[in-house]
């Protein structure tokens, strides 16, 4: 079931990939074949040990990268309270990228500092697009009556770039807020097939922690022509309903391959060894979704790391796919890094990790 929602206002080496779907300054192609190509798909490889591009290493969760003119830019959340806003880096090649600087220089009025998270970038009518959630103040917790309706909140916001490096300029309102299942987070951008733009994004339910808590869900939702704002109500695509997930699923990126629309996430907590990415197949932008990893991750621990997840995806300019994660947990106690892991998937009945040329 639905929440209740309240909305506020070997490639490496060479070239690498290319434009993708997410890509600058021209808007992306909106063509894609309406039946799965008669190609076949790629070799699979380990998926035991699946990263085989290099990247860059310190604490970078929440990896998204975009084609720009003259190669690539990489965003990243903000790791700590005293952290970037929204670290970002360029690069000639893929995988290589320099260290970082701050993509946002300042937040915008409803946030308050730290927690700044999920980046995703767009070129849109002329400038960059920048969705990220940060957390609201806490004056934005109450409703006309004076209730309160959460104790802990992230909003979805934007922010402008005319350079894919930033600095950004927070728009003043949040784009989602979702109050009533303690925040909204994760946004990822989707261009459909017939060039119309979504926002998908996460119902925060579980930062009601501790449990029990409800779960959390996964919703589309469909994006003015700019971007900047809300043009249609918010479509469930699925909700944490299997074991491993541990009534979590976060982090939604869909895209459409071979004909086909998939929608990958992370499920459980991030800071565990049960942390992992799946994957779902949907028959629309819009969903609905049937969840595909319902035994157990689609990645979970592996030689990468424990507690893999975070994931997005990034297209190459042969159809080759590109899927970056953060293979580290969060360790409370000891580890904090979680450092970019870059592996090839290809798309089959279903997807999968795929091998490389060498």
């Amino acid at each position: 079931m639905a929440a209740a929602v309240a909305l506020a206002g070997c490639s490496p080496a060479g070239a690498g990939p290319g434009a993708g779907s997410k890509t600058g300054p021209t808007r992306p192609s909106t063509t894609t074949t309406s039946v799965p190509p008669t190609t076949a798909p790629p070799a699979r490889g380990d998926i035991d040990d699946p990263a085989t591009v290099p990247a860059p290493s310190g604490n970078l969760p929440d990896p998204f990268v975009l084609k720009v003119p003259g190669g690539y830019q990489l965003y990243a959340s903000q790791a700590s309270l005293s952290g970037a806003i929204i670290p970002t880096a360029f690069s000639s090649r893929f995988g290589r990228w320099p260290a970082t600087h701050g993509a946002m220089t300042k937040l915008p009025p409803w946030a308050t500092v730290g927690f700044t998270w999920a980046p995703d970038v767009r070129y849109l009518d002329g400038e960059y697009v920048m969705y990220f959630d940060a957390l609201a103040k806490r004056s934005l917790y109450y409703d006309a009556a004076g209730h309160g309706l959460s104790n802990y909140a992230q909003c979805i916001g934007t922010a402008t770039s005319k350079t894919p490096g930033g600095p950004f300029a927070p728009r003043p309102s949040p784009l989602i807020c979702d109050f009533h299942a303690h925040g909204a987070i994760d946004p990822r951008t989707f261009l459909a097939p017939d060039g119309k733009l979504y926002l998908d994004w996460k119902s925060d339910n579980n930062a009601a922690n501790p449990a029990p808590f409800p779960a959390t869900h996964l919703f589309a939702q469909l994006l003015a022509a700019n971007g900047l704002s809300l043009a249609g109500r918010p479509h469930l695509l699925m909700s944490a309903d299997e074991r491993w997930q541990g009534h979590i699923v976060e982090a939604p990126d869909m895209v459409v391959a071979r004909g086909r629309y998939w929608l990958f996430y992370s499920g459980s907590w991030f800071n565990n060894t049960g942390y992992g990415i799946g994957y779902a197949r949907c028959s629309s932008p819009t969903g609905p979704c049937t969840d595909i990893s319902v035994n157990g991750p689609f990645i979970g621990s592996n030689k990468e790391g424990v507690g893999p997840g975070e994931e997005s995806l990034f297209e190459g300019t042969n159809g080759d796919w590109w899927l970056l994660y953060a293979p580290w947990y969060f360790d409370w106690l000891g580890r904090a890094n979680r450092p970019i892991a870059i592996a090839p998937v290809a798309f089959g009945a279903r997807p999968y990790v795929a091998g490389t040329a060498s």
